[in-house]
């Protein structure tokens, strides 16, 4: 963003060129008691970046999310900082096992995922220490996994992480066995009653059957880079999901006097890939470039699929909106991002406005798959880390992600005329990116939500 943070004196040099010095690290802190945000004035923001810039911990602020800057001996090249599912084992691991795989994920070797990386911050052994200690409680704080999550979770801690910060396993050691077990249980009577049963062409509606069609199209359309989401086993795994989250979605939003939902909307397979490849992780080792699972069992695949199902419930719960009638909380999205950018850099709000692009052309995309489709698929999982984290704000969060993310490119932006900026943003040059370029982006989403926090104004 070379000419970011217009609206914040002295920022603009640290947003220049060079980007941050070092590696970023952002951490995350639940609100106050009373919830109430605060907004903190020019200063304290720019020695809040001035603090990341030079590798510092910025000043806390009561009831706040803090950032946290942990500068590099040794800045890596910004291709090696991709990150990767890669060395993902089993997340039932003992301690002691896990420090130990901890020590070796230290030595990653280039090549992982076809995408070169090197050691992550999210693998080092403090984290992973810090992570062990929080899971191994006998009933784990959330404020404080989702504090830590929100920079990022080491793979292998991944799944339980993922599954704990949606809610689909309780805190409490005792009771996770049992009710992972009936979950999988529930989600297997579905298949025959609901997938089976639609399968067969036998006594259905032309709605459950035009969600059957829409479905088979896109599941071959998911995730075109990523060679695994392609295999037929996965493929199948993917179209139960997707058709019976759809086909038993459009009575419930009946019932309650909604608008009624048009169950499975093109996007939403794009969601359950993150799920799928990380609750695989536990089951497959290696780089995920070389994953199959033709050695898998059916009764292993189903409890997959289940894990994937319910936490495809759970976050499509929070941001319910954005596949209902007309999409409201789509639109709602877009049009907040394309204030945020205007508020942040009003020149390049300006110069997209003068070319008549308007914001729905590319960013209603960038929503309805929470950008899944604009970077490469491990970074895609590292966001998410981010999106999950955030819990129920996320809705607000990620209007702050797309615009820092859409101001990536302001310079560039700034010189196209119509026909380039629809060519640029409909697929954004990020093939090359890594960690590092992720954590900008969410650093810049934090910074201006902070900023902004109490703005009553901001979105009217």
């Amino acid at each position: 963003m070379s000419d970011g943070a217009a609206g914040f004196p002295g920022v603009r040099s640290l947003f220049g060129r060079g980007g941050f010095p070092g590696t970023v690290k952002l951490s995350r802190k639940a609100r106050g008691a009373e919830g109430e945000a605060q907004q903190p004035d020019d200063a304290e923001l720019q020695r809040g970046v001035a603090a990341l810039a030079l590798g510092e911990r910025p000043s806390s602020g009561s009831g706040r999310r803090q950032m946290e800057a942990v500068s590099s001996s040794s800045p890596l090249p910004q291709q090696q900082q991709a990150s990767s599912l890669g060395a993902s084992g089993s997340s039932s691991r003992s301690g002691s096992s896990q420090d130990e795989a901890a020590g070796q994920q230290q030595h990653v070797q280039p090549e992982r995922e076809g995408v070169q990386v090197a050691m992550l911050r999210s693998m080092s052994n403090t984290r992973i220490a810090k992570f062990n200690r929080l899971l191994g409680e006998q009933v784990v704080e959330l404020d404080a996994l989702r504090e830590l999550s929100w920079s990022g979770i080491p793979p292998t801690l991944r799944p339980t992480c993922w599954r704990l910060l949606l809610g689909y396993l309780p805190p409490n050691r005792e009771r996770r066995e049992q009710i992972l077990a009936r979950k999988r249980r529930e989600y297997r009577d579905m298949v025959p009653d609901y997938y089976d049963l639609a399968a067969s062409g036998a006594e259905q509606s032309g709605e459950e059957l035009g969600a059957l069609r829409q479905v088979a199209v896109d599941v071959p359309r998911t995730a075109p880079g990523v060679p695994f989401f392609h295999q037929p086993q996965v493929q199948k795994s993917l179209e139960r999901i997707l058709y019976i989250w759809g086909i038993r979605r459009v009575p419930l939003c009946w019932l309650i006097l909604v608008h009624p939902a048009s169950g499975y909307v093109q996007g939403i397979n794009d969601l359950v890939t993150p799920f799928m490849a990380v609750f695989m992780s536990e089951h497959l080792q290696g780089p995920m470039d070389g994953w199959s699972v033709d050695g898998c069992s059916e009764e292993l695949l189903l409890d997959v699929e289940a894990d994937c199902y319910w936490c495809l419930c759970k976050l499509l719960d929070g941001i319910q909106d954005h596949y209902t009638y007309a999409q409201p909380g789509i639109q709602r999205t877009v049009f907040h991002t394309q204030e945020l950018v205007r508020r942040v850099e009003e020149p390049v709000a300006s110069h997209l406005e003068k070319e008549g692009l308007q914001f729905i052309q590319f960013a209603f995309r960038w929503v309805n798959c929470l950008l899944l489709r604009e970077v490469p698929f491990p970074l895609a999982v590292r966001l998410w880390d981010t999106y999950l984290a955030e819990g129920s704000q996320l809705k607000e969060f990620l209007a702050y992600t797309l615009a820092a993310f859409l101001l990536s490119w302001s310079a560039q932006l700034r010189q196209l005329e119509f026909q380039e900026l629809i060519m640029f943003l409909q697929k954004p040059p990020t093939s090359a990116w890594g960690e590092k370029d992720i954590e900008l982006v969410l650093s810049r989403a934090y910074m201006w939500r902070a900023s902004f926090q109490g703005a009553a104004s901001h979105f009217s």
